[in-house]
């Protein structure tokens, strides 16, 4: 179990959507933050209302975390003016729709450089810094398609995938060291993802997807799996070459319809700051 006061966390992808709305819910909790995201304009405006919920310090730098020395000069920063990092939320990510044939290879490239090995580097960054001190939590913001890709999102599909054996090979790695490593899977989000919203049913804001995170940061576990997702998770092994044609069809069908306006995305949260001994919502 984490306290929150004071920690010293890492966020990437923080300008907006998941990322700011952790930074948010961990400022409320006093946490010390140092964020970083490629919009750095965006990302000031995340700093000021993190000082404004009550965060202890933010660190905030324009970063491309799929940039190795980007990535490794940012960890190495802030390691200098906080002493150590405590927990690293790798968040950053970017999407693309469409099918893998008409998929340019820059996009490629770079949901391959964001999505997995931006992980890859700042994981790898602020591992010895965590070893030596025998302590430490790495959070890694995967997704549902890790486990039940999507068609029409192949590449996405395959670095969430990534993503999934990356963490789960860690935790073997770092069994004994004191460092922790647990995969959240947020599901269904709505918010703004490379000109699309996602939306659905089983739909999450930004702020409950937060909860989730600031829960695996006080009490870590392997994966965080919402449900129904969790069902899907379970039913994969049996019945998952029946979705990939099912999915398939009902992408294609939404594919030939017009999409629908996207409403505004919902305000901010800005409830009063909460004990650090309260337990989120759910926890046992």
């Amino acid at each position: 179990m984490y306290r929150l006061r004071g920690a010293r966390i890492l966020i990437t992808g923080a300008s907006s959507g998941i990322g700011a709305a952790t930074a948010f819910a961990l400022a409320r909790r006093h946490a010390r933050l140092a964020l970083c995201a490629r919009r750095v304009d965006r990302l000031q405006s995340v700093a000021e209302q993190c000082y404004h919920l009550g965060a202890q310090e933010v660190i905030l730098r324009q970063v491309d975390v799929g940039l190795p020395d980007e990535a490794r000069a940012f960890v190495d920063e802030v390691q200098r003016q906080m002493g150590r990092i405590d927990v690293v939320i790798n968040n950053a990510g970017v999407g693309w729709h469409g099918a893998l044939t008409d998929m340019p290879d820059r996009k490629i490239w770079e949901l391959v450089q964001t999505n997995l090995l931006g992980y890859v580097w700042v994981t790898q960054a602020a591992l010895p810094g965590m070893i030596e001190a025998q302590s430490g939590l790495i959070i890694n913001v995967g997704s549902v398609v890790g486990f039940r890709p999507v068609p029409y999102a192949a590449v996405y599909s395959a670095t969430k995938h990534a993503v999934t054996g990356l963490s789960h090979a860690l935790r073997g790695e770092l069994s004994g060291t004191g460092v922790k490593v647990s995969t959240v899977y947020p599901g269904t989000t709505i918010t703004a993802f490379e000109g699309r919203r996602q939306g659905g049913r089983f739909s999450r804001t930004p702020d409950q997807v937060a909860k989730m995170i600031v829960g695996a940061i006080r009490w870590p576990r392997r994966d965080i799996i919402p449900f129904p997702y969790r069902l899907a998770a379970l039913a994969e092994p049996f019945i998952g070459g029946l979705l990939d044609h099912a999915v398939g069809e009902v992408e294609r069908r939404q594919e030939q319809v017009p999409a629908a306006p996207i409403p505004p995305l919902p305000e901010v949260d800005r409830t009063p700051a909460l004990r650090d001994d309260e337990p989120p919502p759910g926890a046992r």
